[in-house]
């Protein structure tokens, strides 16, 4: 029985496989790569905020107008 890694290493190698020979999904790589040379495409850098301040300006507004 093979394990899930190996299954997805054979999908992947397979999907691949599949478009290695069209011509038009090579083009479409290679725009997107001069893109991401050209800084068009970046991807984002996202920051959660701690733990501890999650949620803090709801609650916050809320005490507030309880003791309003």
């Amino acid at each position: 029985m093979k394990s899930i890694s190996e299954q997805v290493q054979e999908i992947v190698v397979l999907e691949q496989s599949k478009n290695s020979g069209d011509k038009q999904f090579k083009e479409f790589e290679q725009v997107l790569e001069d893109m991401k040379k050209n800084g068009f495409i970046r991807t984002p850098n996202y920051t959660l905020p701690l733990v501890d301040t999650i949620g803090k300006t709801y609650y916050s507004s809320i005490n507030k107008r309880e003791y309003l």
